[in-house]
């Protein structure tokens, strides 16, 4: 028999789970992987558990390894470049960072997500100052959650997660070099128990931090969770929480499309009861768009309606609509006007609802 515990986790997980829509992505993910690795628990790459979980999405993950791409051929370079994201992985040598590659991975004009701050730390790809550095080693209860404080609790990338709350990060152990300066990033979420940053974005041609002398050449990102410098087993990288990973998930799909990547999301059905009995914000069409999107909600009931728009950031930038609304089904036309290309969301507030939903503006 489910205990209460149990049956919660699940009703977590169902909830949680609805918020990702079924999704057809269209583009190339290139995942940095070392080749020679492989995890004798299961006879695969350490790696390959976010590969899968990425495959799962719908993404075409192409694994990639070049332990110097100052030495590297153009065709080589064009992967990266033409790629629509680069995630690097765990396994990777962080060596393969450091100057004279450095620079390269740096100047790359495709959104990047890096998975452990061993390889942003200022000896390698200098994304976060590390020089005042320490270790962090959990206890070996492998039950062990860890928790974040959210940063920026009004980014979209956390709809419908307690931010009010710290929230589980990281299950099982992990270690970590560990820092809690953002440098000049944006910091998103940091440790509840240690303050180390677990979640930084970066735009583009952003200094890392104060004298970095290194710059983004396109959107980064790193997200942690699980083990950073474990080249042996056991490997633990894949030590998402429910939430964390939804977060993961989400920051995927930002980067991949902010990449030039297309979601394509499944226009819902126009028909509707003559009577419609719950509130409802439908997703845009067509999506992405340009200049016209169309945005359709149901009210049950006579409302007064507002819709705006929001950056990535989570910045209000614009008020779509403002006024009452009877029942009913009705559409809004949004004309973009002087936007640029990339991620945006709209929101729609009654005196008893709130939604948001996401909308990709392409030149």
């Amino acid at each position: 028999m489910f205990t209460k515990k149990v049956l919660f986790m699940i009703l977590i997980i169902f909830i949680l789970g609805t918020i990702l829509q079924a999704q057809e992505p269209e583009g190339t993910i290139i995942f940095t992987s070392r080749p020679d690795l492989v995890d004798e628990a299961t006879g695969e790459s350490p790696d390959m558990d976010h590969i899968y979980a990425l495959e799962d999405e719908g993404y075409d993950v192409v694994i990639f390894y070049n332990g110097s791409l100052s030495t590297a051929s153009d065709s080589t370079l064009d992967t990266l470049y033409n790629a629509n994201l680069i995630v690097l992985g765990r396994s990777t040598p962080s060596p393969g960072y450091q100057d004279p590659n450095k620079a390269i991975w740096n100047d790359i004009t495709t959104p990047t997500l890096c998975l452990e701050l061993w390889a942003c730390r200022n000896s390698r790809l200098n994304w976060l100052n590390t020089a005042d550095m320490y270790s962090f080693t959990s206890d070996t209860d492998t039950d062990s959650v860890f928790f974040a404080n959210i940063a920026q609790p009004d980014d979209p990338i956390f709809e419908g997660i307690d931010t009010a709350n710290p929230v589980p990060w990281i299950v099982g152990r992990h270690d970590q070099i560990a820092t809690s300066d953002p440098g000049n990033g944006t910091l998103m979420a940091y440790s509840e128990e240690t303050d180390n940053v677990l979640f930084v974005r970066w735009a583009p041609d952003d200094e890392f931090y104060p004298d970095a002398g290194d710059f983004a050449g396109d959107y980064r990102t790193f997200i942690g969770n699980g083990r950073d410098a474990s080249s042996a087993p056991p490997f633990e990288y894949y030590n998402f929480s429910v939430e964390s990973e939804i977060v993961f998930l989400r920051e995927i799909e930002r980067l991949f499309v902010l990449g030039g990547g297309v979601i394509a999301s499944p226009v819902e059905d126009l028909e509707t009861p003559t009577t419609p009995t719950n509130f409802e914000l439908s997703q845009n069409y067509p999506n992405p768009f340009n200049p016209s999107t169309t945005i359709p909600f149901v009210l049950p009931e006579k409302s007064h309606v507002r819709l705006s728009l929001f950056n990535i950031l989570g910045k209000e930038i614009m008020e779509i609509a403002n006024g009452d609304y009877g029942s009913g089904r009705h559409e809004v036309v949004f004309t973009a006007e002087n936007l640029a290309t990339g991620i945006y969301f709209y929101r729609i507030e009654t005196e008893q609802f709130t939604s948001v939903k996401k909308l990709v503006f392409a030149k």
